[in-house]
């Protein structure tokens, strides 16, 4: 919701900031993603 919140005001502004910010987003989100399959492979295999 905030990513997608954060692109629409990039797209109308063009500001390089709002850009960066949404890209830092993603690559938390991706980070989390990654962390939340190691945890449920480690745990499928205790």
């Amino acid at each position: 919701m905030l990513k997608d919140f954060v692109w629409k005001t990039f797209e109308f502004t063009g500001d390089i900031d709002n850009y960066m910010f949404f890209k830092e987003i993603e690559e938390k989100n991706k980070v989390l993603n990654e962390s939340r399959i190691a945890e449920d492979e480690v745990a499928t295999s205790k």
